[in-house]
């Protein structure tokens, strides 16, 4: 059996594992420092259990687990915490394995014994109630068979196509384009702080707003900062990105 121990601090991935080694000297064990890394990982190495840390710099626990629900065969994940007793009652109610820290031996063992994999209604469900995580600061996309991830704050826009929605991104500055099956509606929602609908198939960026722009034809077209093409305003959407675009000036 694989494990994957994925914490920020040193000392608490050694610490599991050397209790892991004592438990079963068999494991093969494997680590990750973050979120970003773990998903790495789990790419590379496929383990069979993920023992994850919930506050961590970059991307927490809960957000890494997210994009790991989405693979076609995700590993079990244990969480590990030093959330106080009433925090705790979150992961309980949805069943879900957790290891308070400091870790005995003995949970752990119990842990790795007993643990099944999650379902992503326990996870939406355990981010809500323990307020880590309101968005994401990734989207993933399944390329091949392999879990990529895109940083929000590299995103474009989201255009909306039947039943997919395109994703316009820069990666090492250089102009990409993946698809993902989130609905248009749903995204609005998780990022407002950062994206507005500026027709009813289109998301942009705020802050990547460059310049409207009217053609002969009557169509305002916006342009954003980096892309050659230009996004299409609808005329309900027109007095909300100019009230942006005034207040951002």
């Amino acid at each position: 059996m694989k494990i994957l121990i994925v914490d920020d601090e040193p000392l608490a991935r050694e610490r599991l594992t050397h209790l892991i080694i004592e438990i079963n000297n068999n494991y093969q064990l494997i680590e990750a420092a973050n979120g970003l890394e773990a998903i790495e990982q789990v790419n590379k190495e496929v383990p069979d259990i993920v023992l994850m840390d919930i506050r961590m710099p970059g991307m927490n626990g809960l957000e890494a687990a997210h994009h790991l629900m989405s693979i076609d065969n995700p590993p079990a994940i244990i969480f590990t915490t030093a959330y106080d007793e009433y925090a705790l009652q979150a992961f309980e109610s949805h069943a879900i394995d957790y290891l308070l820290k400091p870790i005995r031996k003995e949970r752990l063992e119990k842990a790795l014994n007993s643990c099944s994999k999650l379902n992503k209604l326990q996870l939406e469900q355990l981010g809500l109630q323990n307020d880590e995580i309101t968005y994401r600061t990734h989207i993933n996309a399944q390329i091949r068979g392999t879990l990529f991830l895109i940083a929000v704050k590299d995103i474009y826009y989201f255009l909306a196509d039947h039943k997919y929605i395109t994703i316009k991104y820069s990666k090492e500055d250089v102009l990409a384009e993946t698809i993902i099956e989130d609905t248009l509606k749903s995204l609005e929602e998780e990022f407002d702080h950062s994206f507005m609908r500026i027709h009813r198939n289109a998301l942009i960026q705020k802050d990547k707003i460059e310049v409207l722009q009217k053609q002969r034809d009557g169509r305002i077209l916006l342009k954003l900062k980096g892309i050659p093409e230009g996004l299409e305003v609808s005329r309900r959407h027109i007095s909300s990105v100019r009230k942006l675009m005034k207040s951002s000036f």
